[in-house]
């Protein structure tokens, strides 16, 4: 197997338990890279939030973020953005209006309006999150419904999961079921879950594979490393798909390869293994 692209989620792959990716990861990728293999980072975070620990890696990449709503170029350029339409969104928001307080609208704009929450929003929630870290891009509303005006690229729902599980059920037996792609990401030991409604079909497989026919890559030579639950259509996708040792219990299928945890820098230790050493 001849790797020409690597895959990496960030949050419990490349970034750690400390929010710190390992200098050892750094220069692994740069080998990588030295030998003309292309890094993507594929995340579910949205590009904002991304943009911190992508400029950690010091050669410019192709970033797909929001669980694959959104591909950027290693220009920067937007290639593709797939969207959930502001109907869907609106008839989502009213479906799941029992999580109102933990439920976000995102969109793909530069400041104030970029995460949108309704003025009954709670801190154990996004709020908190966003209060922590995103203040200057969130607002708050009276009616979240009647302020999605436009397509967002996805609406979160996140919190405790005994808060926020029930979304899912009301979706599934909803009118808009055949409209949307449901993709969780668990924290366990955080007590914390991100529900993410996107747009039907739209996943981190579905954008890798778009990315990959892009740039006339096939299957065979990628290889994507993950640790959640959102991670998965992309492992299947790959021809090397490779777990973390901190993955999230049943990610892991029968033949797919495991490296060390994130906090013992194991996408290093798996490009080591499987692309230098090869």
């Amino acid at each position: 197997m001849s790797i020409r692209l690597i895959a990496l989620d960030l949050d419990g792959t490349l970034v750690n338990s400390r929010w710190e990716i390992s200098q050892k990861d750094i220069q692994a990728l740069a080998a990588a890279a030295e030998r003309g293999i292309q890094i993507v980072v594929v995340t579910g975070r949205r590009a904002r939030a991304a943009a911190s620990y992508v400029s950690k890696i010091p050669f410019p990449i192709a970033v797909i973020t929001s669980n694959g709503a959104l591909i950027r170029n290693a220009a920067g350029d937007v290639v593709r953005q797939n969207f959930l339409p502001v109907a869907v969104a609106q008839n989502v928001i009213e479906t799941v209006k029992t999580v109102r307080p933990y439920t976000v609208a995102i969109f793909d704009v530069p400041a104030r309006g970029q995460v949108i929450m309704e003025d009954c929003a709670v801190i154990e929630g996004p709020l908190g999150w966003y209060n922590a870290t995103s203040l200057d891009h969130l607002l708050l509303v009276p009616d979240l419904r009647a302020a999605v005006t436009s397509d967002p690229v996805q609406i979160m729902i996140g919190g405790p999961p005994a808060k926020i599980e029930e979304a899912e059920t009301l979706l599934r037996k909803s009118d808009t079921a055949n409209s949307i792609q449901l993709t969780w990401t668990r924290y366990p030991a955080r007590n914390i879950v991100i529900f993410d409604i996107m747009n039907r079909g739209c996943c981190k497989g579905e954008a890798l594979k778009f990315w990959t026919d892009y740039c006339g890559i096939p299957a065979s030579d990628v290889m994507a490393l993950g640790d959640n639950f959102n991670d998965l259509e992309m492992l299947e996708f790959a021809g090397l798909p490779v777990v973390m040792g901190n993955h999230i219990d049943g990610l892991h299928r029968q033949g797919w390869a495991i490296t060390d945890p994130c906090d013992d820098s194991g996408v290093a230790c798996a490009i080591e293994k499987f692309v230098l050493n090869d």
